[in-house]
This record gives C-alpha cells, structure tokens and sequence, in this order.
C-alpha cells in the first residue's frame, strides 16, 4: 500500500517535471523567432519613409525622358505635404489638390475630393464619404476644420499627423506584445495534447481508463472542449484589442 502510494507519487512528480521542461522548451525554441518577427515588421514600418527617401537620395538618376517611379504618399505623410504648401502661402484647397496630383495611384481616396474642389465645391463639403478608414475620416475631419481658416491650420494638420503616427505605432506595439500571448496560446494548447499522447503510450492503466471507460471518455471530451475553447478566446482577445 504505502509502495504503492510512493509509486504514484513518483510518477505524478516525473510528469509533473516532464511537462513544465516540455513546456518550457517550447517557448525557449518559439519566443525569440516571434519576438523577432514582430520587432522586424514594427522597425520596418516605422523606418519606411526614412528608407524610401534614403532610396531616392542614392538612387542613381534617371533618363529626362523617362518619368521616375512615384510611390503613394500615406496619410500621415500627405498631411504633412499639405501643411508644407500652407506654410508656403498656398490656400488649403490649392494644396490640396498639388499633393492629390502628386499620388501616382488614381484610385487614391484624395482623388475624388481634389476634382469636386477643381469645379469649385468648397474642401468641407467635398470631405463626405462613408467608407473610408478611421484614418481618412480623421484626417478628412482635420482638413475640414481647418477649411474654416486661421492661423492654426499647418499646425493642425502637422498634429493630426503626429496622432495618426502615434496610433499606429501603438498598434505595432500591441502586435508585438501580442506575440507572447499567441505563444503561450500554442503552447498551452498544443501541450496537454502532447501530455495526453504521452500517458496513453507510455501507462497502459491510463490508456484503458481514458479510451475504454465512460467517465475516462468524457474527460476527454471535457479536456478537448476546454483547450479548444480556450484557444477561440485567447485568439478572440487579442484580435480585438483596440488602440
């Protein structure tokens, strides 16, 4: 009796080790490549216009018959443009409409709202339309306050631009701290499966109990009803974390 106790204490204690070396194997092998992946994609986002101006500085110049490439500005960028030309003494239509020239795509959002300014609807009027991004409409929101005039329009349009710079970099952030969450999700999840796989090879006892008697079936059932849950959840919580 008292051997038998020791045995089974034995073996809980050997799984027990065996499970948390596993476990923590997994994420000595898997966190550095996520938070690898994630700081990769947060600098390469964050230093994407220093690297495209450093491109077009040591880019070697091209033929005067041959238009070079444009990229599209993005929004925060484009305000930016825009508050350039307002320090320069252009009205905000006008400069409106010279960065909207400048993007090389003709689907870009600031197309339509630059041709309704050119038959003469005022910027306010033509910054209407409910499908953009929450980052258009803030920056259309910005653009049609600062129609009204005064003094302060570069300076909030270059603030929009800082805002909208700041959430996105928040929102890499989020990413990048998500990565941790979304390791520890496999592991936990893909760990009392392994365990599990283990103890029907490894114990004959348990094998018979777990796959040929009612109540060993339905902590089965119960166990994968957990994990699977629980992974639908913590997916669940972090893609809709907002900033």
């Amino acid at each position: 009796m008292i051997y038998g106790i020791i045995n089974a204490s034995f073996n809980v204690g050997v799984l027990f080790v065996g499970t948390v070396s596993f476990a923590g194997a997994c994420t000595l092998l898997f966190a550095p490549p996520l938070t690898k992946h994630w700081s990769r994609r947060w600098l390469r986002v964050r230093l994407g216009t220093t690297s495209h101006k450093a491109t077009a500085i040591t880019s070697p110049p091209t033929s005067p018959t041959t238009t070079p490439p444009r990229t599209p500005l993005a929004i925060t960028d484009f305000l930016d443009a825009i508050a350039r030309d307002v320090r320069s003494g252009f009205s905000l239509a006008s400069s409106f409409v010279q960065c909207s020239d400048q993007q090389s795509d003709d689907n870009h959002w600031s197309q339509p709202v630059a041709q309704q300014c050119l038959r003469g609807v005022v910027l306010a009027d033509a910054l209407v339309e409910p499908t953009w991004t929450p980052e258009i409409r803030f920056a259309s929101r910005t653009l049609a306050v600062a129609s009204a005039g005064g003094a302060g329009v570069a300076p909030a349009l270059e603030h929009s631009a800082s805002v909208l710079r700041e959430r996105q970099a928040l929102m890499l952030d989020r990413d990048v701290q998500a990565a941790q969450a979304q390791l520890s999700t496999k592991v936990l999840t893909w760990l009392p499966i392994a365990v599990f796989a283990w103890i029907a090879i490894t114990d004959p006892i348990a094998r018979v109990f777990l796959l040929s008697t009612p109540l060993g079936l339905c902590c089965v059932a119960t166990g994968i009803t957990l994990n699977v849950s629980g992974r639908k959840w913590m997916s669940h919580v972090v893609d809709n974390i907002s900033v």
